[in-house]
């Protein structure tokens, strides 16, 4: 994970954390073994964070691949 944002500033604690989380969904979004009812949901919050990490400038990326 990086240290700074896409314009080289460096994470406040906040985006990190943020980040991680982001990172854990989209860890467990890629598997394949969760319940349909839990595979829905962690594509969704991942939907949701996605776009709180992309108006901070912390990422960007597609989701497509994973569904969501």
């Amino acid at each position: 994970m990086t240290e700074t944002d896409l314009y080289g500033k460096p994470l406040t604690v906040i985006e990190q954390e943020t980040m991680r989380i982001y990172s854990a969904l989209k860890d467990l979004a890629a598997r394949d073994d969760l319940p349909p009812c839990a595979a829905r949901n962690v594509r969704k919050a991942l939907a949701c964070l996605w776009q709180a990490t992309n108006d901070l400038d912390l990422q960007f990326e597609q989701l497509y691949d994973l569904g969501v």
